[in-house]
């Protein structure tokens, strides 16, 4: 049997854990100064705070599982950055301080270990692997692993190293996440793709990792 990951099962994910946690209506400024081309832009606040636009692209929000409106009005409440809104193009744009860029970032590493420590509870050999930018998942499961389950851990470590790269100030059209599925029986690989290209298996893939 064949098996993909499309990014239409993604909203699996989604009841695993909410998206991002919000911004604080209180630290919301008045920033209209909207830039569309798709980049993260630094601008300079005028109490000469430095303010940070992250943009989520629409490859992005495809992988989130949320539209930018889902996306916007989600996180509006709670903290961790100044603004978030939606531009004419459809992409969304987050305003956050260097402060808040450093929360971010350093929450991405922390829940890729959660999410480790939810898909061991399944099977101790299973493990979700991140190189240090955050460009690279290895995955080790076997088959005995439900397809659904699969997709959920997979695409959801994707999505943390995704925004991870956003956070950090990586292009919201050039973050790129390479997937490795490996066998945790055997430890060889299974098959590789990435952002860009729905990852796919069948039964033959697993064959030849045995």
């Amino acid at each position: 049997m064949r098996k993909t990951y499309r990014n239409k099962s993604i909203v699996l994910l989604m009841a695993i854990v909410i998206m991002i946690a919000g911004c604080g209506k209180e630290q919301i400024q008045n920033i209209k100064n909207i830039n569309n081309d798709g980049k993260t832009e630094k601008t300079i606040q005028n109490n000469e705070e430095e303010i940070i636009k992250v943009d989520f692209s629409q490859k992005f929000l495809n992988i989130s599982g949320k539209s930018a409106e889902e996306t916007v009005e989600e996180i509006k409440d709670g903290g961790n950055c100044l603004d978030i809104y939606e531009n004419e193009d459809g992409t969304v744009t987050v305003e956050i301080n260097k402060e808040q860029q450093e929360y971010w970032m350093d929450s991405r590493g922390t829940m890729m270990e959660e999410l480790q420590e939810q898909l061991q509870e399944y099977d101790q050999n299973y493990r979700l692997e991140h190189n240090d930018s955050f460009t690279e998942i290895n995955a080790y499961y076997n088959l005995e692993l439900p397809a659904d389950k699969a997709i959920v851990y997979v695409r959801y470590a994707e999505f943390l190293c995704a925004s991870y790269q956003l956070f950090s100030g990586v292009n919201s059209d050039e973050w790129k996440v390479v997937i490795n599925v490996y066998n945790s029986d055997t430890g060889k690989l299974v098959k590789t793709g990435d952002s860009d290209v729905d990852l796919t298996y069948d039964n033959s893939d697993w064959e030849a990792s045995k």
